[in-house]
């Protein structure tokens, strides 16, 4: 099978990458801007959303068996500052892979968020009504409605929640957020009345793959973890894992940052029927989580130095 994966030098879309490669795929990686090295031969190739044509010539000269998409502007806050510029990734570029794959016959995975929905009602099922409010979590409602629009089969929209793993560069997921705030020496704040649902993403990279395979499933659903956490008690175990003193995080709440972070959802979380009873890959709890996240490569000997116990942590270099 022959695999376009596009937002390679993402987490996710890294990871996945490296998940079509142990399945013994080949692998065609596109990232939107810089290059990322998925292997010791093969580098993912630059080719920005806007550059419509170019991406239906790629795609036409490759004609892949399947396109993944987990490219994305996935912060709220830059969504916020640049709308139009988001818009064109989140929804058009969306809109525009699952065309194409459409018109090769190409299965198309494309991936969502749980900020479509509001956090009212947790845990949601992929039929409850999403109600989203931020304009992030409005475009990727948007791109899920087009890209579900294109095709009723081979076809999946998968919905994610919060993402632990190891970014390429080190600085885009929970625990490594952490880790270069402190070797700074600065404390983040994190909020234990904000509640989700953290997913591996190595885990999540997996069940993507796997469904490549599973042409009988299709349409809309959910994936995450098994357990529920706030982030500020996912922040004390991340700093337990790595050895480190409780203290080096601070506790606050949404509700009292309201003006500064505007509307937030405060429980998100899912119900994983009907995709978890039908798949080999299974969700993983919270520890399984922290035993795969790494110190990243830069920061090794800051670390050595600041934790209390670096014992904890066996670097795989």
């Amino acid at each position: 099978m022959k695999v376009a994966v596009f937002g390679a030098s993402g987490m996710l879309g890294f990871a996945v990458c490296e998940s079509v490669i142990r399945r013994g795929f080949t692998l065609c990686a596109y990232s939107n801007k810089s290059t990322v090295s998925i292997s010791s031969n093969l580098k993912s190739k630059s080719l920005p959303f806007s550059n419509d044509d170019q991406i239906t010539r790629d795609l036409f000269d490759q004609w892949p068996d399947a396109v993944i998409n987990c490219a994305a502007i996935s912060s709220p806050d830059e969504v916020n500052k640049s709308p139009t510029v988001a818009q064109d990734i989140n929804v058009e570029g969306a809109y525009r892979l699952a065309s194409i794959a459409a018109h090769i016959g190409a299965r198309f995975i494309h991936v969502s968020t749980d900020m479509v929905f509001d956090g009212s009602k947790s845990p949601y099922r992929s039929t409850d009504m999403p109600n989203p409010l931020s304009v992030y979590g409005v475009q990727k409602l948007d791109a899920e409605k087009k890209v579900l629009s294109v095709t009723d089969e081979n076809l999946v929209v998968l919905r994610v929640t919060l993402l632990n793993g190891n970014s390429p560069m080190g600085k885009r997921s929970p625990h490594e957020k952490i880790l270069q705030s402190l070797a700074i020496g600065s404390k983040l704040t994190l909020f234990d009345d904000e509640i989700r649902q953290p997913c591996s993403v190595e885990n999540l990279s997996d069940v993507i793959v796997e469904l490549l395979e599973r042409p009988n499933l299709n349409g809309l659903f959910h994936w995450a973890g098994s357990e529920e956490i706030s982030r500020f008690d996912l922040g004390l175990r991340i700093l337990k894992r790595f050895g480190i003193n409780s203290d080096q995080i601070i506790q606050g709440k949404v509700k009292d940052e309201q003006l500064n972070l505007g509307h937030r959802p405060s429980h998100l979380s899912f119900v994983l029927e009907p995709l978890v009873s039908k798949v080999r890959t299974q969700p993983l709890s919270i520890d399984e989580q922290l035993q795969e996240l790494r110190v990243p490569n830069e920061l090794y000997s800051w670390y050595r130095e600041f934790a209390d116990d670096p014992s904890c942590y066996v670097p795989r270099f």
